[in-house]
Parts: structure tokens; C-alpha cells; sequence
């Protein structure tokens, strides 16, 4: 018995994105429900095969009530994900073709990045793993999205009128999203249980994303520029990956600072950040 139940229970939790804790909970709580009616069941004078049957019965089909949970924990999270996923792959196969055919450019590397990013954030949203650790996998994923799906806008524009707009506008919409799906799933919808400091770790990660994002745009830009008026551009691109890979590290050593509960060092550390790219932007346009 206890085994049927705790099958149907981990076809309810399947259909959330909750993370290993969040789901041992969730099972515990299901599990200690079904059993509650069973034995209530029982002291109706229904036998034991037809207590659990109809334990179930009541409770409802599994992804039905798999889909109501997930609403109900992460609203309209997984909804935004598939329209990211969907309208990447749009943008991403159109801005191919238009390439192609209007400039008979074939931005294939491109494109394959783009796929296998889009496609990979919607595989993961419909077919959740339990055993990842959610928030970084789904994080480096629209880090990565960002990065790439705002190359395509800088490419958009070297399309032809009225093509370069629309796709421009469209490569804004789906990086927008994906930067707010970066705030909400590192701030609110996956929280580490190593953090005590809950309410701090989430201006640390606050600070963090919009520094993150404010360096693959810079990056980005310098990029563009290389590929526009650099014939030999190898060392280059090395140098470009130096500011974003100080502040992954940055950011990992203010998360484990705070993890030791030493909240002055990692706000110095992130307020430091700050200041820095903040002169950094000052003499960048200004210089310019």
C-alpha cells in the first residue's frame, strides 16, 4: 500500500519544478494526506484494496494535480519559460533565414547555440530533473540566452529595412524576458537552504545579475566592434572573458561569505563591484 501510494505521489511531484528538499516536503505532506483518507476509509468499512483505490480516486489525476501545485508554487513561471523557449526558436530560425537569403550570410554557429539554448530551456521546463540543482542549470542556461539571443540583435542590424527593425524589437523582447526569468528564478522561485541570510542573499544576487548583465552587454558591445574593425581578433576575445570571469568568481566568493555569515565582508565586496563598473561606465562614455 504504502508503496502504490508513494508512486502516485511521485507522479504529482514530477510536474513541479521544486528542487530535492522542496519535493521530499511536498511528498511527505502528499503522502501523510493520502494517508488520512485511507484510513478514514477504513473505518468506513471499506476493505484495504478498496481504501487506497478510492484514496487516489478522490485525490485526483496526478498531473492535474501536478500542474495546479506548480501554478500554485511558481506562478505563471513555467508559462514565461515556454514563451521564451518558443519565440528563441523563432527568432532563431528567422534571423537565419533572413541572413541567408537577403545577405547570403549563414550564421550557422549561431543558430546552433541559439537552438540548443532555447530548446534545452524547454526541455528542461517540461520535463524537470530533480536531481539538478535547478537554479544553476536553468541560470547558466538564460545567461547563456542573453548573451547569444543579444548577439542576434546586434546582427539584426545589419539586415535591410523593414527586416532589421522587427527583428531587432523582437531580439530585445525575448533578452528582456530572459533577464526577468533571471531575477525570478534567482530571487524567488529557488532559494538555497544554505543561506541562512535569506533576505540578504537576495540583494547580494540582486547586486550580482544586474552586473552580470551590465558586462555581457559592455562585452558584447566590444565584440561587435572587434568583428567591425579588427582583422585579428584571437587575443581579443580572450581579454573580453576577463571582466566576466571576475565577476563569477566575485560572485561566488560574496555567496559563500554570506553562507559564513559574514554579511559585512560581502556587501563591501558587492558595493565594490558597484563602484567599479559605475567609473568603469563614466570613463567608457566619456572616452567615447
Amino acid at each position: 500500500m504504502t508503496e502504490v501510494f508513494e508512486r502516485f505521489v511521485n507522479g504529482i511531484v514530477k510536474q513541479t519544478d521544486s528542487n530535492h528538499e522542496e519535493s521530499m516536503d511536498l511528498s511527505e505532506e502528499l503522502l501523510s494526506h493520502l494517508h488520512c483518507s485511507y484510513e478514514d476509509l477504513l473505518n468506513e468499512g471499506y476493505s484495504k484494496e478498496e481504501a487506497m483505490k478510492m484514496a487516489m480516486m478522490n485525490f485526483g489525476d496526478e498531473k492535474e494535480i501536478g500542474k495546479q501545485l506548480q501554478q500554485a508554487m511558481y506562478p505563471y513561471r513555467r508559462g514565461m519559460m515556454l514563451i521564451l523557449a518558443g519565440a528563441s526558436l523563432i527568432f532563431a530560425f528567422s534571423l537565419y533565414l533572413l541572413h541567408l537569403f537577403t545577405n547570403g550570410d549563414a550564421l550557422m554557429i549561431w543558430l546552433v547555440l541559439a537552438v540548443f539554448v532555447a530548446a534545452s530551456i524547454m526541455t528542461l521546463t517540461l520535463h524537470p530533473i530533480q536531481s539538478l540543482n535547478r537554479r544553476l542549470w536553468m541560470n547558466g542556461l538564460l545567461i547563456s540566452h542573453i548573451f547569444i539571443f543579444a548577439y542576434g540583435g546586434l546582427m539584426a542590424a545589419y539586415l535591410d529595412r523593414p527586416y532589421s527593425n522587427i527583428a531587432s524589437i523582437f531580439s530585445y523582447a525575448v533578452v528582456l524576458l530572459a533577464i526577468i526569468l533571471v531575477y525570478r528564478t534567482t530571487i524567488f522561485d529557488f532559494p538555497s537552504s544554505k543561506q541562512l541570510l535569506q533576505k540578504d542573499a537576495k540583494w547580494i544576487h540582486f547586486i550580482n545579475i544586474t552586473i552580470g548583465i551590465i558586462i555581457i552587454l559592455i562585452t558584447l558591445f566590444f565584440l561587435w566592434a572587434f568583428m567591425l574593425f579588427a582583422a585579428e581578433m584571437q587575443a581579443a576575445l580572450l581579454l573580453l572573458l576577463i571582466p566576466t570571469l571576475l565577476w563569477m568568481i566575485s560572485y561566488a566568493v560574496q555567496m559563500r561569505l554570506l553562507a559564513a555569515r559574514h554579511k559585512g565582508a560581502a556587501y563591501t565586496l558587492a558595493i565594490l563591484q558597484v563602484l567599479l563598473i559605475g567609473v568603469t561606465l563614466v570613463i567608457w562614455v566619456y572616452g567615447i
